[in-house]
């Protein structure tokens, strides 16, 4: 089989080291499944593997955390059964899916929602995973709730727009420079553009009557922490995804007195059979309609041979659509 295989630290960004190889095809013990793998998004997390800057990481390594593919090779109730998956282990701690092929254990293969097509389904996973953590087991989002998320369009940011409007939540969605929201949503979403309304806390605070957010999607960290904080409402909840200064401030009055809490996520301690019930979770909001898969740009479609300009796309963050490898092509 054909695969990208990455067997050192590469030095910078500009000169990533890997290389497209013909190995076998991995043999599944009984409790294993062989995927033939359709489609494998590209996560910022991928690339930055390969830079060493994500945890658990080990060497000689197949990237690639995301997958939507075929059973071809396994127990005989799985065999034809068209999957999706995702993992904080896949192409980390075992190799993962930008291959023609992958090994996935039987207890975590998830049958991917019928109404979506593979490639979109192989884009949803570290980022919808990742959302749902956040939104659902760390904030237990209702109903009637006030989210505010900073950067809704982003990728986890659309999904926990789309979590949250789905369970009836009123969504503001807190943006550098747009005055609109792109995704899609069960309700209407509010729009903070930062450009034009500098008063962040103000501006959130006004929308919400002086209450404050129920809960604050934060998918930038350090720069809107402590503001967040100052914009929760009584027993908000903030949720971390990410940051770039990893020492921060916060009030511990207010964060006390405001019977606040504050929600770490990182679905890379989420491997594929734990983050393949998240997706479980989330299937039947697909095929109901309540969710929508990222819309795939055929410009954004690579085969292995041109992985290295999906992988440039994301490093470089020059795409706000998502970037997705196509084994078979």
């Amino acid at each position: 089989m054909r695969a990208i295989r990455v067997t050192e630290q590469s030095e910078s960004a500009e000169s990533l080291k890997f290389e497209l190889v013909e190995i076998d095809p991995p043999i599944p013990s009984e409790k294993e499944c062989l995927i033939e793998v359709c489609a494998s998004g590209v996560n910022p997390s991928d690339v930055k593997a390969l830079l060493g800057k994500m945890p658990y990481l080990t060497w000689p390594r197949t990237p690639g955390r995301d997958y939507a593919g075929v059973v071809i090779e396994g127990p005989s109730e799985y065999i034809g059964k068209e999957v999706w998956g995702t993992g904080g282990d896949l192409g980390m701690r075992r190799d993962g899916n930008h291959a023609q092929f992958a090994l996935i254990d039987a207890t975590g293969v998830r049958s991917k929602p019928r109404n979506i097509s593979m490639l979109e389904a192989g884009s949803i996973g570290v980022s919808w995973t990742c959302a749902w953590l956040g939104m659902v087991k760390g904030s237990r989002v209702q109903q009637g709730e006030t989210i505010v998320i900073f950067g809704g369009n982003g990728k986890v940011g659309e999904a926990s727009v789309q979590i949250g409007s789905g369970v009836g939540g009123r969504i503001i969605s807190v943006e550098r420079n747009r005055d609109d929201y792109n995704g899609h949503a069960s309700g209407p979403v509010e729009v903070i553009n930062l450009s034009k309304e500098a008063d962040i806390q103000s501006a959130i605070m006004d929308r919400t009557n002086g209450r404050g957010a129920d809960i604050i999607m934060n998918t930038v960290g350090s720069p809107y922490f402590e503001l967040a904080n100052q914009c929760l409402a009584k027993e908000g909840r903030q949720i971390i995804i990410s940051t770039f200064i990893e020492k921060n401030e916060i009030n511990l009055r207010t964060f006390y007195r405001g019977n606040h809490t504050l929600v770490g996520v990182s679905n890379m301690d989420h491997d594929h059979i734990v983050s393949g019930g998240i997706l479980e979770n989330l299937r039947e909001g697909f095929e109901n309609g309540t969710y929508k898969p990222y819309p795939i740009k055929s410009d954004n479609i690579f085969g292995l041979d041109n992985v290295r300009e999906a992988y440039n796309l994301v490093l470089q963050d020059v795409t706000r659509n998502r970037v997705v490898i196509n084994p078979q092509y």
